[in-house]
């Protein structure tokens, strides 16, 4: 896989990425760009099969690689120790570096493409963020430290930011708690270390049967066992697509768990601290979850959607996707492309 790549900081680390390029002009109005950001062991060349049709929806697809990933810098080993090891204060100013490089990718690539700010109609222009499972680190860091950015690079975003897409977090990335049934191969010790991350892909890739979702009973999920009636998603995929977009040597759970505190922070600032919302008034944010996928992204939809109750509702839209597991965007891309047209306001859902 050939990647592009931008430098984020004085360090010269650089974020890799993909681009699915400009839409065709014979659209008259200007397109949107929608950045994506992945989750853990699957990189950007998951989203292929969204890069392929983002531009008949007069939308321009870039997935971006986080750090650790191909292509782009690998963190050293201070920094990787950091969330394992580091003061709080360390583990703060961790996370929200990682939003910060991704924001300064983000204006940098909309510079340099001369992207124009979402229309006075909304029907054009301006970009989206797509956080995609541990992705959401990243893209719900950027939103909670927009008031820190540079004045220019802050104007750009109030002018140009139209929505951020939460697509299937799992609990441990908004440092929710986890209920105490849920079980991933990570985090079972009695199987060998090496071979939890082999277990992994198929598990969070598979399908699995849970009750009546929309009781928001905890009861009704399953926990452990996926279903027999549909193949793991990656089970879809040839070799050679395996060898491009899965990278199970990369293992973030721990650090996950190390920054709780630091990751429900940024959480809460990104959705619901309404001086900061008020800061960037055209930006919505949807919660897209799937009603076969793994526990650990039902879990975070339920909590979610509790916390935008408490704080009085219209701060997130949600969206329970029927049939839908963690890898939607790739055994059912077209459906996964109208639901972040509709998170960025470019279609109606439908009644």
């Amino acid at each position: 896989m050939s990647y592009l790549s931008l430098v984020v900081d004085n360090n010269a680390t650089r974020l890799a990425y993909i681009d699915s390029g400009a839409p065709s002009q014979a659209v008259p109005e200007p397109y949107i760009i929608l950045f994506a950001f992945h989750g853990m062991g699957f990189s950007s060349p998951t989203f292929k099969r969204l890069h392929a049709l983002a531009p008949s929806a007069n939308l321009r697809f870039v997935s971006v690689n986080r750090r650790g990933y191909a292509g782009s810098t690998p963190f050293s080993s201070a920094e990787y120790a950091i969330p394992a090891s580091g003061s709080e204060d360390e583990k703060t100013a961790f996370f929200k570096a990682r939003g910060i490089e991704a924001a300064t990718f983000i204006d940098k690539f909309v510079q340099q493409n001369d992207i124009p700010p979402i229309s006075s109609d909304g029907r054009s222009g301006g970009i989206g963020l797509l956080g995609w499972s541990a992705g959401n680190g990243v893209t719900l860091s950027v939103v909670a430290h927009l008031d820190e950015l540079p004045s220019q690079t802050q104007a750009r975003f109030v002018s140009h930011l139209r929505a951020v897409i939460m697509y299937e977090p799992p609990s441990v990335i908004l440092g929710l708690p986890r209920p105490k049934e849920t079980w991933m191969p990570h985090l079972d010790e009695s199987i060998p270390k090496h071979l939890r991350p082999a277990m992994w892909t198929p598990w969070v890739s598979a399908y699995f049967k849970h009750g009546d979702l929309s009781t928001r009973n905890w009861g009704a999920i399953s926990y452990i066992v996926p279903s027999i009636t549909r193949a793991p998603s990656v089970y879809n995929m040839s070799l050679d697509e395996i060898a491009e977009g899965v990278e199970e040597t990369v293992d973030e759970l721990l650090h996950f768990y190390y920054g709780v505190q630091q990751e429900h922070a940024i959480y809460r600032k990104a959705c619901f601290d309404r001086t900061l919302r008020a800061l960037v008034p055209r930006m919505k944010v949807t919660h897209l979850c799937g009603d076969e996928t793994c526990s650990p992204t039902i879990a975070a939809f339920f909590n979610v959607q509790e916390d935008a109750e408490v704080e009085g509702g219209g701060l997130v839209n949600f969206h329970l996707i029927s049939g839908a597991n963690h890898f939607m965007h790739w055994d059912r891309p077209e459906e996964t492309l109208q639901a972040c047209l509709i998170a960025l306001e470019l279609r109606q859902p439908s009644s």
